[in-house]
């Protein structure tokens, strides 16, 4: 299915929401679209006010979809480690995140299934 994915666009797109698939079968778009929201970005750090607005989402749901993508989700369970999520040194009510190595990693396997 690979070699064929660009030339059909649906078939790309299913490639690539089976990526994300193969972390949880049961993800939502939503959370897909946190991590892409901050792979995208020209920052190197997010905050995370800026991702809810850039989303239209609520603090909670921003920092649960954030937290899928940590290296401990919030339910204590191992995740993909694709993100980290700090306080800002200057104003620590602040949060930014960014990617991990293996979450850039993790990106550039994306456009690789996208553009080709």
């Amino acid at each position: 299915m690979k070699s064929i994915t660009h030339k059909i666009p649906g078939l790309a797109m299913f490639a690539f929401m089976s990526e994300f698939r193969k972390i949880n079968n049961e993800i939502q778009a939503q959370t897909v679209q946190t991590f892409l929201a901050i792979a995208m970005s020209k920052k190197e750090k997010v905050p995370m006010s800026e991702l809810m607005e850039t989303l239209g989402i609520s603090q909670a749901s921003c920092s649960r979809n954030v937290a899928f993508f940590t290296d401990w989700t919030r339910k204590k369970q191992k995740g993909p480690n694709f993100l980290t999520c700090r306080e800002d040194p200057m104003e620590r009510r602040r949060k930014l995140v960014s990617l991990t190595p293996k979450g850039k990693q993790f990106y550039n396997s994306l456009e690789n299934i996208w553009v080709k």
